[in-house]
């Protein structure tokens, strides 16, 4: 029996929990796993980008099929999506919609994550193809952010969801992976503190964003607020 170190924990339940504050990866995200929360983020994060896809090629349905129509997404002159339908910045793929592209790479984490959830185990290939597919999705918000906020003065609510789950799911993503050694064990030691901080990562990147958007649009919100 494992010997008391207090009325709360055993030995062994105080060496866990001092690995899992070094950040050391476990044999199953060794193995290509993921831990249990990570799967979580994953999958909800999938499905929320599902759900955000989704709601635009609805609302482009709609507002394709009815010009005058009022969408539910267009909540003031700063916040709407029907100005985005038909955007050149909407269709830079092969003429085909954004939110088209955004419900099949949705899909595809949504479906990642049930597998982890299942303690499903990916070939190493298979998170550095993710880190890649979610770094040009980080690359994409910032230029549609662009676009966004210096060129149409414009914010797509739904696309702001896309933003924030995109951002979580990069930083978590590369986190754990460098962690469990998918990028070479050189990058472990870069990993496990990466881990530690992604909290941080998260929280700046989000902050900036925040202080991005209120100061490009401060005299219109002066205006919406008062």
């Amino acid at each position: 029996m494992a010997r008391k170190i207090d009325s709360e924990l055993t030995e062994e339940q105080i060496v866990a929990k001092l690995v899992k504050y070094d950040a050391y990866p476990t044999a199953h995200q060794l193995a290509g796993g993921a831990e249990r929360g990570l799967a979580w983020l994953i999958t909800l994060c999938g499905f929320i980008g599902l759900w955000s896809s989704l709601s635009l090629i609805i609302a482009e349905k709609e507002k394709l099929t009815n010009p005058q129509a009022i969408l539910l997404c267009d909540v003031n002159p700063l916040v709407g999506c029907g100005e985005w339908i038909g955007a050149w910045q909407n269709e830079v793929f092969f003429g085909i919609s954004n939110s088209v592209l955004g419900l099949a790479f949705f899909a595809g984490i949504a479906a990642l994550g049930l597998g982890l959830l299942a303690r499903a185990q990916y070939a190493r290939w298979l998170w550095q193809l993710l880190s890649v597919a979610l770094g040009g999705g980080i690359v994409w918000v910032m230029w549609f952010m662009y676009e966004s906020l210096a060129v149409e003065g414009k914010l797509c609510p739904y696309c702001m969801v896309t933003w924030v789950v995109t951002i979580l799911l990069f930083v978590h993503v590369t986190a754990r992976s460098a962690q469990a050694g998918h990028y070479g064990q050189g990058a472990q030691d870069f990993g496990r503190s990466y881990v530690r901080n992604r909290w941080i990562v998260i929280i700046t990147a989000y902050a900036a964003v925040i202080v991005l958007i209120v100061t490009t649009f401060w005299n219109l919100l002066s205006v919406l607020v008062s």
